[in-house]
């Protein structure tokens, strides 16, 4: 049987690792062809092999979303490889120690703003042309939860986050006479490597546990989670009509 994403030509930054990972796994499942977009060029050529194992298809390209250029080069890339440029998820994003906002550095600030909604810029910008030459696509953005309810000490990171879910609600109205579609995903912490970076740099038992704790349904977010909602709103059969949507997978956080 044919999978919700069969034959659809995708593009995921950040995909080498953590949700972007989960997202790669469930899209090739479903039947997309999968470009994956990261700087860490090991963990992505090891993350396509993975896939191609599993009888997905998969390429790797190394990009940096700060940069306009190599996400230009990107989106051209997967239309060269796929014939096609159908679903963009803009998921590669940069965490935040917690600190108080008078020691948060003007660096931190600047890094956490090019990476978090720049690149979410950037990116949604290069795919626009394919999808008007193709006459479809839609666009998944990975938010945050913290930009439904946010929290201390992680005052830049929650409005970066807010602001790609405003730029993500506010393109879903630009594009929807086209038929393009764009909804973000808002998760909560997950099971993955930047969780340690929520937690100070180091994780542990005891610090984990508090996250945990925080939950109400008592459990981290999986990449998979993640990519089984990637997938409901990239496939226009089970989500045509969806566009604008800030979905929470956060284990009930923000209710």
């Amino acid at each position: 049987m044919a999978g919700r994403l069969q034959d659809k030509a995708a593009i995921v930054t950040g995909g080498a690792s953590g949700f972007g990972a989960g997202i790669v796994d469930c899209f090739a499942r479903e039947g997309a062809r999968v470009l994956v977009a990261d700087l860490d060029e090991e963990g992505g050529r090891a993350k396509c092999e993975t896939v191609a194992a599993a009888g997905g298809t998969a390429v790797f390209q190394r990009v940096d979303v700060t940069d306009a250029t190599q996400v230009d080069a990107m989106v051209a890339s997967c239309e060269e490889a796929f014939g096609a440029v159908d679903v963009l998820v803009a998921n590669a994003g940069l965490g935040q120690r917690p600190c108080p906002l008078e020691e948060t550095s003007e660096e931190s600030f600047d890094l956490q703003f090019a990476v978090n909604v720049r690149g979410v810029f950037y990116c949604c910008k290069a795919v626009l042309p394919h999808f008007r030459r193709q006459g479809s696509g839609s666009i998944v953005i990975t938010a945050s939860g913290i930009a439904l309810t946010p929290r201390p000490n992680l005052v830049v990171y929650g409005a970066t986050k807010g602001a790609v879910l405003t730029f993500a609600k506010g393109l879903a109205m630009e594009l929807a006479p086209e038929g393009f579609r764009v909804n973000a995903l808002c998760p909560a912490a997950g099971d993955t490597p930047m969780l340690a970076e929520f937690m100070g740099g180091q994780e542990s038992a005891e610090a984990r546990e508090r996250f945990v704790s925080g939950l109400p349904m008592g459990k981290l977010i999986t990449p998979e989670d993640m990519g089984n909602a990637a997938v409901f709103l990239a496939s226009d059969a089970e989500a045509g009509t969806i566009t604008g949507c800030a979905l929470p997978v956060d284990s009930g956080r923000c209710i």
